[in-house]
């Protein structure tokens, strides 16, 4: 009888909440991809308008479930988020102190360089908005699919491009997805650092034994799209095997980019692209 009275009177202790999570707002698709990974939907107030956009978004469908904010210091005065996730280059960043006053704390996301940044940033938010353990299981699944992706090895020098001529060197995180998935960077091999133009006459000297094209399945402006539609370049795509990356996939450098990895292994699978001896 005693125990029973003990338990009992145990059982009518009042127990402690648990901590309730914090409220959310991402202002870019960048920090609109990791929100929607990594938060409890129940914490998330709104995504950018960008995350609703499907040209340019992965997650446009679950997106919509979501009010869409235009990034501004307005919208998040008139929100009131624990935490707003910006870009590190947001230009409302000189409001912090006034947003802070209305109790919102703004975090900017670093424009990662490699694989490893963004795991690390992924893991980063998800502890600051009290999903770490969340945080830390996606992050081992998408560490355990990239490895899966590097077990093989494929000579072709590979050149990224895009319309404009854009490439991707030494340092960003297309070279560092390249090679590890086995590939050589054209790029970064002729010593180009950073995000840059590809030369057409470099082009023309000496073409990639395969193309990685990004973004030229969108509109672009005349302007924007004049090396693209150059005759040189065009010829040679035409004699030169190429694949092309997934737009929505490709753009913030985060724990989406297992998923473009993905893809771009299958199309390699089908040209053929892997080793001799490895399958």
């Amino acid at each position: 009888m005693l125990g029973l009275l003990a338990i009992l009177c145990l059982s009518a202790l009042p127990t402690q909440a648990a901590e309730p999570l914090p409220s959310v707002v991402s202002t870019d698709l960048c920090a609109d991809l990791i929100l929607l990974n990594v938060a409890d939907p129940g914490q998330i107030l709104s995504l950018s308008r960008q995350s609703q956009d499907p040209r340019v978004s992965p997650v446009a469908e679950a997106a919509h479930a979501y009010p869409a904010n235009r990034g501004s210091v307005e919208d998040l005065l008139y929100l009131k988020p624990d935490i707003a996730l910006v870009y590190l280059g947001w230009t409302a960043r000189r409001h912090a102190d006034l947003l802070a006053s209305q109790g919102t704390r703004v975090i900017a996301l670093p424009y990662p360089r490699n694989w490893s940044d963004a795991l690390e940033t992924t893991r980063r938010i998800a502890v600051q908005i009290g999903r770490g353990e969340v945080g830390k299981i996606k992050t081992a699944e998408a560490e355990r699919r990239m490895r899966a992706l590097a077990d093989r090895t494929r000579p072709d020098r590979l050149l990224y491009l895009r319309p404009s001529g854009g490439t991707a060197g030494k340092g960003t995180y297309v070279d560092d997805l390249i090679t590890r998935l086995g590939l050589r960077n054209l790029a970064a091999e002729q010593g180009q650092t950073g995000w840059g133009r590809f030369p057409l006459e470099r082009l023309v000297r000496s073409p990639p034994d395969l193309f990685l094209l990004g973004y030229f399945d969108q509109a672009r402006s005349p302007a924007d799209s004049a090396y693209g539609r150059h005759p040189l370049l065009r010829a040679i795509l035409d004699a030169t095997p190429s694949i092309s990356v997934p737009t929505g996939t490709w753009g913030c450098g985060g724990l989406e980019l297992v998923d473009a990895a993905e893809q771009i292994v299958t199309q390699l699978d089908r040209l053929g692209r892997a080793r001799p001896g490895q399958d």
